[in-house]
């Protein structure tokens, strides 16, 4: 089963991606935690400083936001998510001051 997965890199994340926009197929099923560990040997070290709270794994930043087809999400099981082919995910990093 091919799985087809619409990417959206928001800033800081489109520095370390280059791209806004891509697309990933995978040759099988992957849950959330897969994609960003393969981001993780894809981009290195600098993507998973911005999606980890200081480099403890499982423990998400607390300006990123994930969203998935639309929903932001941030429960307990959410590394677990099942992703489906055609899913829409935006890796997003709010910051908030002046």
């Amino acid at each position: 089963m091919k799985l087809k997965l619409n990417l959206e890199f928001s800033p800081p994340f489109n520095e370390v991606t280059k791209n806004l926009f891509d697309t990933f197929e995978f040759e099988k099923e992957l849950t959330l935690e897969e994609l960003i560990e393969f981001f993780g040997r894809t981009f290195g070290e600098e993507f998973l400083n911005l999606v980890w709270e200081k480099g403890n794994k499982g423990e998400f930043s607390q300006f990123l936001s994930i969203v998935i087809n639309g929903r932001s999400y941030q429960h307990d099981k959410f590394l677990e998510t099942k992703l489906k082919d055609g899913d829409q995910i935006v890796f997003i990093y709010v910051y908030f001051g002046g």
